[in-house]
């Protein structure tokens, strides 16, 4: 690890953990026991040290996630394993969303880049799985991965980071997120595609509709009334 990563592997955790506010140049340069200026040497500002940081961040987790899944046995079945990871493990966790809502508010400039820069790696990543897919016949000839693709980031950037998005009582962001991705990809599925997204979805227990999800809440608010 150069020392230029070493530097920004430390401030992704001080970010993460303690806030972005919580960063000061004087402090991670102590913390370091380095110069303040080696530190602005290395990044030329404190936006940009946050910039680096968190991309050095993201590209880590892409890794460990990559690193899960390339044992899988064909793209369809890695998209569907990285969904179910991201949707079992908690992949948007409290600390993310509020990493995200404080570099927006205080850090605007450092925000728009990370989010420019997201969308276009996430964005190239999936369109290049789909046209795999196309080639190995999961998907339809026909559909138009470069739009797919584009609407299905346009939707889901919303959807994930909008505190404002309003869900079921009792489903987490994650959870409407897999429905949301599942139903994305049997749309675009050939008959071959849907079989193996049938497949793998047999592997997982089968999602509590809402309806489910209803009845177990009306029964445990039955079971608190008559208890009291």
């Amino acid at each position: 690890m150069t020392q230029q990563e070493k530097v920004k592997e430390h401030v992704s955790r001080m970010m993460m953990t303690l806030g972005v506010k919580s960063v000061r140049m004087d402090d991670v340069a102590t913390s370091l026991g380095m110069s303040k200026r080696t530190l602005y040497e290395m990044f030329g500002d404190k936006e940009e040290l946050l910039y680096q940081s968190v991309v050095y961040a993201m590209v880590k987790r892409h890794k460990e996630l990559f690193a899960k899944v390339k044992q899988c046995d064909n793209m369809l079945e890695m998209l569907l394993e990285s969904l179910r990871i991201f949707t079992y493990g908690g992949h948007i966790d409290e600390m993310v969303k509020r990493l995200a809502f404080n570099l927006k508010k205080f850090y605007p400039n450092v925000f728009e880049r990370l989010q420019r820069f997201q969308s276009e790696t996430s964005l190239a990543g999936l369109q290049y799985a789909l046209d795999q897919c196309v080639k190995d016949g999961y998907i339809d000839p026909v559909v138009d991965v470069e739009l797919m693709a584009r609407l299905f980031f346009s939707s889901t950037a919303i959807f994930m980071y909008d505190m404002n998005v309003s869900l079921p009582e009792d489903v987490t962001r994650e959870e409407a997120f897999g429905a949301m991705v599942v139903n994305f990809l049997r749309g675009l599925a050939t008959v071959k595609g849907l079989q193996i997204i049938d497949e793998l979805l047999a592997r997982e227990p089968r999602p509590k509709t809402l309806k489910q999800r209803r009845e177990e809440r009306e029964l445990r608010e039955g079971s608190v009334n008559e208890n009291n």
